[in-house]
């Protein structure tokens, strides 16, 4: 029995249709990132647990997801994109249902896990399908709008979580539940759509071996990772357990990357380790995402604690930076196919870098229009950076490529995601010190860490001078070669 993808001719026709139904998947995944993160105190109150435990109903999530990325992207190459992006809308539908019927802590973070199941396996499709769907001249574009799609999911997060907190009340007392039961309706008309809409494709080069163990060692580094960044700051990054979790991520990454050189079937391709482009925009990604999103999770913190907003009014206050990037990213996405990612990366990293340092400048009192002009230089330089940075990384690749590529690109925003927030939450309490605190000195330590996330966003900038090629210049095959089914 063999597998015939669909000619390239048909899925370039029918790209908007294809596209629309992967970013209901993928918008879901990436907004139940940050939509918890407003119900906090609520969870504590309600399901009387201690802000150690409610912490987890984040952390699970993250985790979980970062773990499985690289390799529900490989699987879904090989066994069928379609037939994985059904699983796995089933299982974070299920899992969002499941969360909103949670009546315990432990309850709620085991679900947690199920929905980032299914999460782990829709962002790589999500971007893989963009990349497939699209004609060479159009490329940029749909990767440009996926980030857009990604960067909205991310910033409406808090406010989208805020108002179901402080409005949906009904049928319980908790409006905490809404967060996870509005995602059980979206996810079945999802999965109804994909099995209308979606193409069966998948890498007629990939053939069906699995590889276990490149799957486990590059799960196991990330988990051991992502697990000690967590953890750090409350236990302390000298302690046993923390050291030897990055230990045991770095002998994992070692094993993965033999694993990879002398195993039966690696999952990483030549032409994926030779690509300078995919892994230097990759790398610059990570380094990115570290500053931005650590300087969201500060902004929203100094809004709340020293400015004294509520957790829903900073929600808000943050809106510039949403708003801004939705404007910038289609105008890179028409950009993209004239110039290199590099030309429009380049100065958004820079401008985000001096947002960042602006932020530090805020005064301790509250003073709204002062932040406008960070936050909006910021939203600029987020919604011109991340599309740049997905043209340069996605459209390198080629088309037996797509989904392990997606996989390790997803992996390495997740991964700076952890790391940003871990570190800048290391200086922030670090510079605090024990002395009798004033607003000053608050202020100054959200400064200090400001001035880190600017750092790791200026680090970036020698990565994304690698990304020349632009994306209409990749010749994509057209995965219609027949493999066995």
């Amino acid at each position: 029995m063999t597998f015939q993808n669909p000619p390239t001719e048909e899925l370039y026709a029918n790209r908007w249709r294809i596209w629309g139904v992967v970013m209901i998947g993928l918008f879901m995944a990436l907004i139940d990132i940050t939509i918890v993160n407003i119900s906090i105190p609520q969870l504590e109150r309600d399901l009387d647990a201690p802000i150690d435990d409610v912490s987890w109903v984040l952390n699970a999530y993250n985790i979980m997801f970062a773990v499985l990325l690289v390799s529900m992207g490989r699987l879904a190459d090989q066994f069928g994109r379609k037939r994985f992006f059904v699983i796995g809308m089933t299982i974070f539908t299920a899992g969002s249902l499941l969360c909103a019927l949670a009546d315990s802590i432990g309850a709620l973070i085991a679900f947690r896990v199920v929905q980032a199941v299914g999460a782990g396996i829709l962002a790589p499709i999500a971007l893989a399908m963009t990349a497939l769907v699209f004609p060479p001249a159009q490329r940029g574009l749909g990767l440009a709008l996926m980030a857009v799609v990604a960067n909205a999911a991310a910033a409406l997060g808090p406010p989208v979580g805020g108002v179901l907190v402080e409005l949906a009340n009904w049928p319980w007392d908790a409006g905490w539940h809404w967060i996870f039961l509005i995602n059980v309706p979206i996810g079945v008309l999802g999965i109804a759509l994909a099995l209308r809409v979606l193409p069966e494709t998948r890498d007629p080069h990939a053939g069906t071996d699995v590889d276990w163990w490149g799957m486990a060692t590059i799960g196991g580094s990330i988990f051991c990772l992502t697990y000690a960044l967590v953890e750090a700051n409350s236990r302390g990054w000298g302690s046993t357990l923390i050291v030897s979790l990055f230990v045991a991520s770095a002998l994992l990454a070692a094993a993965f990357a033999l694993s990879q050189r002398f195993g039966r079937f690696p999952m990483l391709t030549a032409g994926l380790v030779g690509n300078r482009q995919f892994i230097s925009a990759s790398v610059a990604l990570l380094l990115f995402g570290a500053g931005m999103l650590g300087t969201l999770f500060m902004t929203v913190l100094m809004f709340v604690d020293l400015w004294g907003y509520s957790e829903l009014e900073a929600a808000l206050v943050i809106t510039p930076v949403p708003v801004m990037a939705l404007v910038v990213a289609p105008i890179v996405g028409r950009l993209s196919d004239r110039v290199s990612p590099r030309v429009l990366g380049v100065p958004a990293i820079l401008a985000a870098s001096v947002a960042m340092l602006w932020l530090g400048a805020l005064p301790a009192e509250p003073s709204f229009w002062s932040a406008v002009g960070p936050l909006a230089l910021l939203g600029v330089g987020i919604g011109a950076t991340f599309p740049a940075v997905m043209i340069g990384s996605m459209g390198s690749i080629q088309g037996q490529e797509l989904g392990l590529g997606s996989g390790i690109v997803n992996m390495c925003r997740q991964v700076g995601f952890a790391i940003g927030i871990a570190l800048l939450v290391a200086v922030f309490t670090g510079t605090l010190g024990d002395q009798p605190l004033s607003d000053e000195h608050v202020r100054d330590s959200y400064a200090a860490a400001f001035r880190v996330a600017a750092l790791c966003a200026f680090l970036a900038v020698p990565f994304a001078f690698a990304m020349r090629r632009r994306a209409n210049e990749i010749q994509r095959p057209t995965e219609s070669a027949p493999t066995p089914g």
